[in-house]
């Protein structure tokens, strides 16, 4: 006969929570931050050749790359380690879709969630908005690191489109761009396009840089200044909103998509990336949990639904509307004819 005791719920999923659910976060940083997975991309493979190229102790680094084994950031074959793909493509200094400053982006979040019950007890971020100047500097870091994940979400966007379709794709408006990879798979593989990227002249620096990187800098040019301020202009067969609208809210993320419908020509499309909750908000919990991240860092920045997105799509004047199914992104990405 059972226990009483056994019968009990278990404490498991409040322990991985509360407990050491932010663990992984720390030892992946720390990874990055002493080059772990660049010092095995370049022929490191033991605890000590590791250690020794961090300027680290062995028995320390051995912990460090046993946790990154167990959560497959790392494979282990006696006592030699090898990287993930994962790990090889954007953990790596050398790849092409290097997360540059995630390490240390990821740890200045964590410390905002500190904050957290204090912020809901107000309904406001603790930390105000910043001047034009910190918001270039915060976002200078973010487009960074956040390069990959828009640019691998945007290949699968560009092969759902079908030829035909993208033959019609000449000019492209990359609001809010930062480093391009939500336009940048476009330019490549439409030769004949041309894009204009918006966004504060700091960072369109970085956006230079990386449409040189991939070879479409030649036609790409530039609208410098805040997104609310700067008129669009027209004629644009596609608009990509490369998660933009989160940080907008409510009412000037509605704008938004009317602005981009005005700026659309006949038939153009709006392609839209964001993290969406079900439409009674009982999950995704990562979209969920974004919600509050925007809660947290913004003074208006929420989620909305795809029943929000349908109907603001559709008051804007958009015909057609569809989704992007692809595990590169975090939701199905939104794509709309106008």
């Amino acid at each position: 006969m059972a226990k009483k005791a056994d019968r009990l719920p278990s404490p498991m999923m409040v322990a991985n929570d509360l407990l050491w659910g932010g663990w992984s976060t720390f030892i992946v940083a720390a990874a990055v931050e002493l080059d772990v997975f660049s010092s095995i991309a370049s022929g490191a493979r033991t605890a000590g050749e590791i250690a020794s190229k961090a300027n680290a102790d062995e028995f320390a680094m051995r912990r460090i790359l046993d946790s990154l084994a167990a959560l497959k950031y790392l494979s282990r074959k006696g006592d030699r380690y090898s990287l993930s793909p994962q790990s090889a493509a954007f953990l790596v200094r050398e790849s092409e879709l290097y997360m540059e400053g995630i390490d240390q982006f990821a740890k200045s979040q964590m410390m905002g969630w500190f904050q957290l019950a204090e912020a809901v007890k107000s309904g406001r971020p603790l930390v105000p908005p910043g001047d034009d100047a910190g918001r270039a500097a915060f976002f200078s870091i973010l487009v960074r690191c956040i390069f990959p994940l828009g640019f691998v979400a945007a290949k699968a966007a560009v092969a759902a489109i079908s030829p035909a379709r993208r033959a019609r794709i000449k000019r492209i408006l990359d609001v809010g761009g930062g480093a391009a990879p939500w336009s940048i798979p476009f330019a490549q593989t439409i030769r004949g396009a041309r894009v204009t990227v918006l966004d504060l002249p700091p960072v369109t620096r970085i956006t230079r840089e990386y449409a040189a990187k991939f070879g479409v800098g030649d036609r790409y040019g530039y609208l410098e200044g805040d997104l609310r301020q700067v008129d669009f202009g027209g004629g644009y067969d596609l608009i990509t909103l490369g998660h933009i609208i989160h940080g907008e809210g409510r009412d000037a993320g509605r704008r938004l998509v009317e602005r981009s419908a005005e700026a659309l020509a006949d038939r153009g499309l709006l392609l839209i990336a964001e993290f969406i909750p079900n439409n009674d908000r009982t999950g995704p919990a990562g979209a969920l949990m974004f919600g509050i991240n925007m809660l947290l860092h913004t003074p208006d920045g929420d989620v909305f639904t795809m029943k929000e997105y349908r109907e603001w799509l559709k008051a804007a004047g958009f015909k057609t509307i569809r989704t992007i199914a692809t595990q590169a992104a975090p939701s199905p990405l939104i794509l709309a004819e106008k």
